[in-house]
């Protein structure tokens, strides 16, 4: 399946970890479009991602990826495109 990242807006609004460090939008074979993906710093220093969610109160996603190397391309994409243009 390919993976394109189709927008990413990177910002920082806090000091303490996990602190979020941008949105990226990626589409999925030209055919799905997910957005609002969220890339966060651990309080490790480690990146990962979180996918949008339906409500603040019960955490429920929109979006549930059960494919872990799918997950991890998507991933992939957005921490490369962050390592390669942000940092």
């Amino acid at each position: 399946m390919k993976v394109e990242l189709v927008n990413f807006y990177p910002f920082e609004v806090s000091t303490k970890r996990p602190r979020i460090l941008a949105y990226a939008d990626v589409k999925l074979d030209e055919k799905i479009l997910i957005r609002g993906i969220r890339l966060y710093e651990s309080k490790h220093g480690g990146l990962f991602i979180a996918m949008p969610e339906f409500d603040i109160e019960t955490k429920r996603s929109i979006v549930e990826v059960e494919d872990k190397e799918l997950l991890e391309k998507i991933r992939r994409v957005i921490v490369d495109y962050y390592k390669a243009r942000i940092l």
